[in-house]
């Protein structure tokens, strides 16, 4: 009886870290888990008493940190050996809702790449929509106004003034690129500081 309770002590444990690792595929959260189970099991040498039981999982943490420890970990390893713009922001994703930092991450990554994103498709569609395509400067009928970035289907006249005429395709070309090359560096920046860390917290 003693020996059942202490193993679903360890069971209630595992469940709360698999809540966390839900950013991981199934076939990763399960190869966690089972690791970590055979971790606590190694450390009550056979005997998974609750007090047994307890102990060794106080020594790994709690289900939050175990769980941004080892996701952070397997993230860092992927974004490391694919350092593509969709793998960085990927992890970026996966790792948004382990601490504020990470949410904060994510914020400035889609800000970030979709700014960029519409530099490069205003600049693609100039040549093609001339007229349609800008920069633009919008009065609200006030003395204040607004700029939009993009491709209208309304006339120009109805839409403001165009500030950048043709000069929108290679400032767009250099601004997009430019920026799109800083916001993944500002990813994988971000994955490697939180790495440090949850390395941090685990010590």
């Amino acid at each position: 009886m003693t020996r059942d309770a202490g193993m679903a002590h360890l069971d209630t444990y595992l469940d709360q870290v698999r809540r966390y690792l839900k950013p991981l595929p199934k076939s990763e959260i399960d190869e966690v888990v089972a690791e970590l189970r055979s971790h606590v099991l190694d450390k009550v040498a056979g005997q998974p008493t609750p007090n047994q039981v307890e102990a060794a999982i106080e020594a790994l943490g709690s289900p939050r940190e175990v769980a941004r420890f080892n996701l952070t970990e397997r993230v860092s390893a992927e974004v490391e050996e694919d350092r593509s713009p969709l793998t960085v922001l990927r992890g970026i994703v996966r790792l948004a809702g382990l601490s504020l930092y990470g949410a904060f991450a994510g914020l400035v990554s889609f800000t970030g790449y979709g700014i960029a994103a519409s530099f490069l498709i205003a600049a693609a569609v100039k040549p093609f929509a001339r007229g349609r395509a800008g920069l633009w400067r919008l009065p609200d009928g006030t003395d204040s106004f607004s700029l939009t970035l993009g491709v209208t289907d309304h006339p120009p006249g109805h839409q403001g003034q165009e500030l950048l005429g043709w000069w929108l395709i290679p400032i767009g070309i250099a601004v997009g690129l430019g920026l799109g090359w800083l916001t993944w560096r500002f990813g994988l920046f971000s994955v490697r500081l939180m790495r440090r860390s949850a390395r941090r917290g685990r010590a």
